[in-house]
């Protein structure tokens, strides 16, 4: 059985995969989307499903801050974790962070003064440039603007602030997928080759690196299943 658990990023809703599930449905894989719930009350954590399959695959596709929204037991019980502009840590090291800190500031402070649709739009069609924002999901998102849980954003928000210690519950032999886009305007590049230089110290099967030339924070017009398929039967 091969099976996928999703989890987007900050600000976004699971509607974000619409467009990428559509291969591996027809292929005949078993998909789920976790929903943190930013546009609305409801919630959703996916289970995986139990199988007998001796050629079973249970692959979560985690985007940006939706590693640290992921299950760790769904995470530790993947054989593949795909991370796609992922970090462990969302603040630099280096002189930078007090920019980026300087940056999310402005953000939450446009949160508590009731500006955050404002402030969420500017920032979702930043995440996709240098791409224009997938049209599946524009229609979706504007829509569900009216009914924002501005706590739940605002709280989220407050979580990139944390430097965390490397993330132990990851099993050594599972493979990663590392996923890095080129023209990122919203992760540092020094975040996220942290994050890769962690994980190729620690993990025990070294993590396959993916570049991505002329795409943004997020994805868009790719085929996400031609990209990982050669990867996952490497």
């Amino acid at each position: 059985m091969r099976q996928i658990i999703t989890q987007h990023g900050w600000g976004l809703n699971k509607y974000f995969w619409d467009d990428y599930k559509v291969d591996f449905l027809n292929n005949n894989w078993h998909w789920q989307d976790n929903e943190r719930g930013y546009f609305s009350k409801n919630n959703y954590q996916a289970k995986w499903i139990k199988s007998n399959s001796k050629k079973e695959i249970r692959m979560t596709l985690c985007h940006s801050f939706g590693f640290h929204l992921m299950q760790k037991k769904i995470l530790k019980e993947a054989t593949h974790v795909v991370l796609i502009n992922a970090f462990n840590n969302f603040l630099p090291l280096s002189n930078k962070r007090n920019f980026i800190l300087r940056s999310l500031k402005r953000m939450e402070t446009k949160i508590i003064k009731d500006e955050a649709k404002d402030m969420l739009q500017e920032f979702i069609h930043r995440s996709f440039m240098p791409n224009d924002m997938n049209n599946s999901f524009k229609k979706i998102f504007y829509k569900s603007l009216e009914s924002l849980n501005k706590t739940l954003l605002l709280n989220d928000l407050k979580q990139l602030y944390i430097n965390r210690d490397f993330p132990e519950f990851l099993k050594k032999e599972c493979k990663i997928i590392f996923i890095q886009s080129e023209n990122d305007l919203i992760l540092d590049n020094e975040s996220n080759n942290n994050f890769l230089d962690s994980l190729n110290k620690t993990i025990h099967r070294k993590p396959i690196l993916i570049k991505l030339a002329q795409q943004g924070h997020c994805l868009n017009n790719l085929n996400l299943y031609e990209i990982l398929l050669d990867k996952i039967n490497d």
